[in-house]
């Protein structure tokens, strides 16, 4: 029994095992797509892929859909039962990671992630929706802080599992195996996930007043709205995406998700609810410290594993994959868990620790970095990157915790997909994509790899400056949106 709305909630056992499952999920979710990064220099020289096409493999192929499509599935997930579209989610994206291993050139790998990023959409609107719903905002950063440890437990998995497939022989790897055990995994998943988690009630966990639909309909949305300025800005996207694909600079392939973005967008531009998210000056500041924080973490990820074959030839990959795993799965998973639960302790005398904590933590990573990717050496790599991995686990959950709490109840899985569009846009998409590109910018002025992946690296990591910055502006507006939010979700 919730003791403050008086109704009945979910046993403190029974929402322990739900969150725990959902992080299951959200940690398999990063093992499908760090398995890419981890597996580069294989899939790189068997597809014989450039350095760009890599990060795009890595990032944008990926994230366009990803991110995009999550706002349509976010918009389900906010009026459908959040347990069936997640599963369903889960063995679509699972099944699509298989192919990735019967990929045979660069379109056909492409194609398949396009189809992983598209199933992942599906993944985290609804189970942070769901989260919401199982946890009061007290204990919220906390519960998201606990889910986000899917992250480096994920990617720890990721390592041990590429370890353990990688063979007697490190030059030969069967890169395709790995792919398809992990698709299979992922279907029995989410047989699991739709039989053992059950639908929680909408705001069970809010004060006051039974919240309101999220959405009106979609006739007295364009009978209310003021249509001409929407028409105009969509319209002109509208117009310069097709001259783009007209005159040949952009694919047909990234033309058709984004077409759907911007006539998903014109749509919840007519929603009140919707509106709102978009006007809170601190969510809008939380999700970009989170994107370009995490532009350089992607791009670490994406090319950690090719820069450590180059610095040392002679260490065994099987070596290093298994360092790696164990600093995400003790660094990062410490600096995800400890960093929620002081944001927690430290938000109850003062609010503005949500901004203050991940931007003290975002600072002490830049100089880190930058150390890391100097290191003459993989153990002095591997050793600062242990340190490194502590801060950037610390922003994860305040960052998650914002964009539910600020947001309407009946509207948190679409804070959730716009957030992880802004996120996923600027840094899965841009991180990856931009360090590759920068590689072989540096390879044309003449530079050996090594020290082009170096230079890449060094110029990507001014992204956490940025990302500092954004979490000091966290500080100035949270206290006043906090209570704006407490006011509209509680009654009060």
């Amino acid at each position: 029994m919730n003791e403050k709305t008086g109704k009945a909630g979910p046993t403190p056992r029974y929402r322990t095992f739900a969150l725990l499952l959902l992080t299951l999920v959200y940690g398999f979710n990063f093992i499908d797509r760090q398995i890419v990064g981890i597996l580069a220099p294989w899939i790189q020289a068997d597809l014989g892929l450039t350095n760009t096409q890599l990060g795009l493999l890595v990032g944008l192929a990926f994230a366009a859909f990803y991110t995009i499509m999550g706002i349509p599935l976010a918009f389900l997930a906010d009026r459908m039962n959040r347990v069936t579209l997640l599963s369903l989610a889960l063995a679509v994206w699972s099944g699509f990671t298989a192919l990735t291993g019967m990929a045979q050139n660069f379109v056909h790998i492409a194609l398949a992630r396009v189809g992983v990023g598209i199933g992942e959409a599906g993944g985290s609107p609804p189970s942070h929706s769901m989260i919401s719903d199982f946890y009061g905002k007290e204990e919220r950063a906390g519960a998201l802080g606990i889910y986000s440890l899917g992250i480096p437990l994920g990617i720890m998995a990721a390592y041990f599992l590429t370890a353990a497939l990688l063979g007697a022989d490190a030059e030969s790897v069967n890169w395709r195996r790995i792919f398809i055990i992990l698709g299979a995994f992922g279907i029995g998943l989410a047989i699991l996930v739709k039989f053992a988690i059950r639908e929680p009630e909408r705001g069970a966990m809010e004060t006051g007043v039974k919240a309101p639909s999220g959405y009106i309909p979609l006739g007295q949305s364009f009978a209310e709205a003021n249509l001409p300025p929407r028409i105009a800005i969509f319209g002109g996207l509208f117009a310069l995406l097709l001259g783009s694909w007209a005159m040949g600079y952009m694919s047909v392939v990234f033309a058709i998700p984004f077409t759907i973005f911007i006539i998903t967008m014109f749509l919840l531009s007519l929603q009140p609810g919707v509106m709102t998210i978009l006007s809170i000056k601190s969510w809008w500041w939380m999700a970009l410290g989170i994107a370009f924080a995490s532009f350089a973490s992607y791009a670490i990820s994406g090319f950690q594993t090719k820069f450590l074959r180059l610095l040392e030839p002679d260490f065994s990959p099987r070596t290093f994959i298994i360092w790696i795993g164990i600093i995400n799965g003790t660094f990062y998973v410490a600096g995800t868990y400890f960093g929620a639960k002081l944001v927690d302790w430290k938000a109850k005398t003062d609010i503005r620790a949500y901004g203050t904590i991940p931007a003290i933590s975002i600072l002490l990573a830049f100089p880190l970095a930058i150390a890391a990717f100097w290191a003459p050496t993989i153990a002095l790599h591997l050793a600062i990157g242990a340190f490194l991995q502590l801060c950037l686990g610390v922003y994860l959950g305040p960052s998650f915790a914002i964009a539910q709490t600020l947001a309407p109840i009946k509207l948190r899985a679409m804070s959730t997909a716009l957030f992880f569009f802004v996120l996923n846009m600027i840094a899965l998409g841009g991180g990856p994509t931009f360090a590759g590109a920068m590689i072989d910018v540096f390879l044309g002025q003449g530079k050996v790899e090594l020290e082009a992946t170096r230079w890449a690296m060094y110029v990507t990591f001014g992204a956490y400056i940025l990302a500092f910055m954004f979490y000091m502006f966290v500080r100035i507006t949270l206290p006043k949106d906090w209570a704006a939010a407490e006011a509209r979700n509680e009654g009060s």
